[in-house]
């Protein structure tokens, strides 16, 4: 819930949330790649309301379930309704991602910061140091940095990106863009699963989902309002490879992930806030389980859009990452994952 302790904090919060908004409406339909003029405002009479039937256990704090859809108006679920279509824009409104009166999906990018947690590292435990990850979306791709100790004590640190079909590490974020400044080594071998990661996110899924439900490339369904494309891409004639089936109240999704053939996800949602996102891509199978969901922004900047706070990652049966989180940035900020030319010329 917004931090209301003052009269002052309140209002610097309203001022940092409109300076975000203002800066998006300048730089328009010409933003650089990773910042666009779609994103996500901040709360007041703006901010969407709630689906009919009211917002469940799992509801962002500070909308109310009494209050009314705001200035939207584009698309309002019928009550008890649990199509494809309405589960998918229930899904994205409960998170959050719905922003401007035509309640668009418009999270763009992601800067997230783990207070903690272990990775695996060559089949060992690694105590993390930190955990930065910067995702976008719209440019698919993501930069990780990881720093952590193992159970010998040594440090181990990397920067894993993948960015469009090229995956790499970095020994410094960002190397090699700057000619003699840190080292990119090229790991197509792990294209596909750092693809597996993003788009089966607490973000990736429902993008993907959409996208799969809208017969479309993710680049192409991000920036709409959900029920609006669906039913414009159905008239249209579109296929869509997104199904749904509940089990008791429980929506269960399924979705391809995109740039991975083959691999299939499986989303399933409780109070539309998925519990876990499982991938079966061949013989493996890999398990993301989230809890603890909750608007990480910082204090100042609270926009209503959660995040996962706990993440557990398990590949066939192993857990190979646990994260909790300590604070995010959901909002316009600029993330890009430029493919240094080394990594080019070493091919996909």
């Amino acid at each position: 819930m917004v931090d209301r302790r003052s009269l002052a904090i309140g209002v610097l919060a309203v001022l940092v949330a409109m300076s975000h908004v203002e800066s998006g409406r300048a730089q328009g339909a010409g933003a650089p790649q990773g910042q666009g003029a779609g994103a996500p405002r901040g709360q007041g009479a703006g901010a969407p309301g709630p689906v009919a039937g009211g917002r469940g256990a799992g509801a962002p704090q500070g909308r109310g379930a009494g209050g009314g859809r705001g200035d939207a108006g584009a698309f309002t679920p019928e009550p008890g309704a649990k199509d494809l279509k309405t589960v998918l824009f229930n899904w994205t409104w409960h998170m959050g991602m719905l922003r401007s009166g035509a309640e668009s999906e418009l999270i763009k990018t992601l800067d997230y910061h783990a207070a903690g947690g272990t990775i695996q590292v060559d089949g060992q435990p690694c105590t993390l140091t930190k955990y930065r990850v910067q995702a976008n979306y719209q440019v698919p791709g993501y930069r990780a940095q990881i720093e952590c100790t193992r159970l010998n004590k040594q440090k181990y640190s990397n920067v894993e990106t993948v960015s469009g079909e090229y995956a790499w590490d970095e020994d410094i974020p960002g190397a090699e863009l700057v000619p003699g400044k840190g080292k990119a080594t090229p790991k197509p071998a792990t294209l596909e699963e750092r693809l597996i990661r993003l788009w089966a996110s607490p973000h990736g899924a429902p993008k993907a989902a959409i996208a799969g439900a809208a017969g479309l490339p993710t680049t192409q369904s991000f920036g709409q309002n959900p029920a609006v494309l669906l039913e414009n891409q159905a008239k249209a004639g579109a296929k869509s490879t997104t199904t749904l089936e509940w089990q008791g109240q429980k929506a269960v999704i399924t979705y391809p992930i995109p740039g991975v053939p083959g691999a299939m996800a499986t989303a399933t949602l409780v109070n539309y806030l998925p519990e876990s996102v499982v991938v079966t891509h061949g013989p493996n199978k890999t398990e993301f389980i989230y809890g603890k969901w909750a608007d990480w922004n910082n204090p100042l900047f609270k926009i209503e859009a959660l995040y996962a706070g706990t993440i557990v990652e398990r590949k066939n049966g192993t857990v190979v990452r646990s994260v909790t989180a300590k604070v995010t940035e959901i909002g316009q900020i600029y993330v890009i994952m430029p493919v240094p030319d080394s990594v080019q010329k070493a091919g996909k």
